[in-house]
């Protein structure tokens, strides 16, 4: 069935398919031909009947992996509520179906993080972790508020969100001097699961009070690790006037002092949190 279509005649064929299936892998997404230069959308939801049949589908069976292939982030609420699995391909190439069975049936742990956010809804957007500040107050109740009334202002999923078949731990979070006008960040991430796995360590600062107003949070540094389970390492990150400088209003590239907020985590939403105070 193509993805634009409006008939529904094979839907009762699949829906017996996955009635008789211990396990349904569902391949939904955009064409090709839908995203690029001048391939605009109004929604972000999977085009056509795509969603009403993943609905139809889950009726008669909930042990479902959704394959996306698409060109842009897709607003999937309901999925990502009901669907156990979620495997985001994007548009690849010729030999995109090996590597897609090689995750699906365990033969590569995946490790891959996403270079965009999610939205809830396509009414999200503009939507971006390194938003600047503004002038409205911040998630109160009252009357003035900077949230919307019927959405979360959070995401679907992070500016560098990931999944693997294990699952990381990270503690021990410390920030110290380097010498040299340098700033050592280190922090200790365990594979706390059964598989051997890859981790892409994020490291991210804000800048509290600054000539310049500042983005609430930017990416200044990765590292990709892997570990057997129940393994630790140390991982450090060394942050310098390059990290925490910014080009002021005569456009000079300069580094204040104050305080800077450091995140180390999984994504832009989570991590450990620690405060550098820069003289």
């Amino acid at each position: 069935m193509l993805i634009n279509e409006t008939d529904t005649s094979g839907f009762a064929e699949a829906i017996s398919a996955a009635r008789k299936s211990e396990v349904v892998i569902m391949v939904l997404g955009e064409h090709g031909f839908q995203s690029g230069e001048g391939r605009s959308r109004t929604e972000l939801g999977l085009p056509g009947l795509q969603q009403r049949l993943l609905e139809e589908v889950y009726k008669v069976n909930k042990n479902i992996v959704l394959v996306l292939m698409n060109g842009r982030p897709l607003a999937l609420p309901w999925a990502a509520d009901n669907i156990p699995a979620i495997l985001e391909t994007w548009q690849l190439g010729t030999r995109s179906g090996d590597a897609i069975a090689e995750v699906l049936f365990g033969l590569y742990n995946p490790s891959g993080k996403l270079p965009m956010t999610f939205p809830r809804h396509v009414g999200q957007l503009p939507l971006y972790y390194n938003h600047y500040n503004t002038g409205r107050p911040g998630p109160i109740k009252e009357v003035f508020w900077s949230h919307y009334m019927d959405q979360s202002n959070k995401p679907l999923y992070p500016f560098g969100f990931g999944l693997s078949y294990t699952r990381f731990e990270y503690s021990d979070l410390k920030i110290s001097e380097a010498g040299e006008q340098k700033i050592r960040v280190t922090a200790t991430v365990k594979n706390a699961g059964k598989y051997k796995g890859e981790e892409v360590v994020q490291l991210y600062i804000h800048d509290k009070v600054a000539s310049v107003v500042r983005p609430v949070k930017e990416l200044k540094g990765f590292k990709k690790i892997t570990l057997s389970p129940n393994e630790s390492v140390q991982v450090e990150f060394i942050l310098t006037d390059q990290e925490l400088g910014f080009y002021n209003n005569e456009g000079l590239f300069t580094t204040e002092p104050g305080e800077f907020e450091i995140w180390v985590g999984t994504n832009s939403s989570e991590g450990l949190f620690g405060v550098l105070k820069l003289n």
